[in-house]
């Protein structure tokens, strides 16, 4: 009876992999609409309120295991999709659905119902964690059309993210307070041994209150539980699309994007740093693509805050900084260390209003335009910065413009009582056509144009690190590094049922021996949030150096084999 249950169960998965895959499937599903992102019925094809033609998002129809009804999309991540759902077994409930990708749960190293189990063991973990700084995970399971999904309380508020886009820095004292509520929710959790490993903005919530910024609660615990030892472990055999995208590169630790470096809560005290760094310097520490920012983050000290901002006390400045120190020993050795020293260094600080109004610093590349209410107040010169100092009080429209990109455009909110409010505008190129979100919004990256995390590579003379390609030590010039750990290959493509990394053109997968049907082959419908590997149809295979001596491969770029030492011609 056992065997016959696990065989169906393998099988209605199986089903489900091939209708997002594209290939033709006896289920229906629940559609959406994309301009709204309201849910409806598979027979809905246009959505009443916006006349958009509707798309597949699901299998299986709105009503999730029989008791969670979906009524709107509210974000889609690197993980799933979040949608807002009614409960029906308390019909004024309302409740937030997160579905996980069936490739997040699965590894190399795990077999499909070992995947399972962990997947419901680290969600009873993250269920565990009751405390009232966190959003609390109430249920747990996966539906008959093989959707895992974790059911989370719903906060009705805003997101760090929104409050900081708008408003750019925080006072000091107003900082603390919402560090202080953030530091005892993941304090809690790491009472019960368990790390976020991704904290930002995006996960944290600022519950609507009577007065005030709110009641804050910190969010996703359970995913970055689920993905602890499948994912976000970068020495695991997970596939390149789910390892490089979870976790948020401008918020991650050192550590972190160095597979051989084991993580503990100092990675999370670095992330909580860095969140505080964008509090009150309105920009992370570092920015650019993932090659930059493992390069910067293993090789440089953080920009100074008070380079950014000429209000920040220096003690305030100094705790900051420790948490954000390359080593790990060099940081606090708890959360509740931090938040007690944050807090002790903040507590004489006087905030006296400024005489002449608030000083509103823009932060944007040079020879940009910046507009207040649709009048042009300056130009950005060499320095990447326009102080702004008769902006009145109140809501204002922020619009930053520089041609040949798109305008950064939004309501921001100038504080009467601030010294200094820091506003970093994100301009993206018009070719990019994606919703690529800011670094504290933190989604590293969606669809095709995920990042891929380089390879580590280390000086043979001084043991500097580097990522992969660099072509000199910049501390002692030398030519020759060796390969500490490989980066991640974009010339393959994750097994839709197993996640099994397999090469371009392969017909079939030699792990679960899923048929993958031939290249040109065209999908009959691509659901939301599903992007096929633009590679695996049209990129030709990537060249590589093959070592004489030891027979190792490498790619082009490559002068040096990682493993002997031998120039490769």
């Amino acid at each position: 009876m056992t065997a016959s249950i696990g065989a169906s169960r393998i099988c209605v998965r199986r089903s489900y992999v091939w209708l997002f895959c594209g290939f033709r499937s006896k289920y229906t599903g629940m559609k959406e609409c994309p301009k709204c992102e309201a849910c409806y019925p598979d027979a809905v094809t246009e959505c009443p309120g916006d006349q958009t033609a509707t798309r597949l998002s699901l299998p299986g129809g709105q009503l999730l295991a029989e008791r969670y009804f979906l009524a709107k999309r509210l974000g889609r991540g690197a993980m799933g999709q979040v949608y807002l759902a009614r409960d029906n077994k308390f019909a004024s409930r309302n409740v937030a659905v997160k579905t996980v990708r069936q490739d997040i749960l699965s590894s190399d190293d795990l077999q499909e119902g070992e995947a399972i189990a962990r997947f419901e063991r680290e969600a009873q973990a993250a269920a565990s964690i009751q405390h009232p700084n966190t959003v609390s995970v109430t249920d747990f399971g996966e539906t008959p059309d093989g959707i895992f999904y974790l059911v989370m309380e719903y906060v009705e508020g805003e997101t760090l993210h929104k409050l900081l886009r708008r408003e750019g820095t925080l006072p000091v004292k107003r900082a603390v307070r919402l560090l202080r509520q953030i530091a005892d929710g993941v304090d809690a959790a790491h009472d019960l041994g368990i790390l976020h490993r991704d904290l930002k903005p995006a996960n944290i919530f600022l519950q609507k209150g009577k007065g005030g910024d709110g009641f804050i609660k910190v969010g996703d615990f359970g995913l970055a539980k689920i993905t602890n030892q499948t994912v976000t472990d970068f020495s695991s055999n997970a596939t390149p699309s789910s390892r490089g995208i979870i976790g948020t590169p401008e918020f991650m630790s050192p550590e972190q994007m160095q597979p051989e470096m084991g993580v503990d809560v100092r990675a999370d005290i670095y992330a909580l740093g860095t969140i505080a760094y964008l509090m009150f310097g309105g920009k992370t520490p570092f920015s650019g693509d993932m090659m930059q920012l493992v390069m910067q983050k293993i090789m440089h000290k953080a920009p100074p805050l008070s380079s950014i901002r000429s209000d920040i006390p220096s003690d305030v400045e100094l705790v900051i900084m420790r948490s954000l120190e390359i080593d790990p020993n060099a940081r606090h050795a708890s959360v509740a260390e931090w938040i007690a020293d944050l807090e002790k260094a903040a507590s004489d600080v006087e905030e006296a209003r400024r005489s002449g109004g608030t000083r509103l610093i823009v932060l944007a590349p040079p020879e940009a335009e910046v507009y207040v209410d649709d009048e042009r107040k300056a130009s950005v010169g060499s320095s990447g910065r326009v102080v702004l100092s008769n902006i009145p009080p109140g809501q204002h429209i922020l619009r930053v413009a520089k041609a040949g990109e798109r305008d950064d455009e939004r309501v921001i909110e100038v504080r009467e009582e601030a010294s200094e409010q820091v506003i970093q505008a994100h301009l993206r190129s018009k070719a990019d056509t994606g919703s690529s979100p800011s670094p504290s919004q933190g989604s590293s990256s969606s669809g095709t144009g995920s990042s891929l995390m380089p390879g580590i590579v280390a000086c043979s003379n001084c043991n500097s690190r580097f990522a992969e390609g660099v072509k000199f030590c910049g501390r002692c010039g030398n030519r020759s590094f060796v390969l500490v750990s490989p980066g991640e290959s974009p010339n393959t493509f994750p097994c839709p049922r197993c996640g099994n990394p397999l090469p371009e053109n392969s017909r079939f997968c030699g792990r679960c021996g899923l048929s993958i049907g031939p290249a040109s082959q065209a999908p009959f419908s691509q659901p939301a949030g599903f992007v096929t590997n633009p590679s695996r149809f049209s990129l030709p295979q990537q060249a590589e150096r093959i070592c004489r001596k030891c027979n190792g491969s490498f790619p082009p770029h490559i002068k040096f084999c990682g493993r002997c030492g031998q120039g490769l011609d």
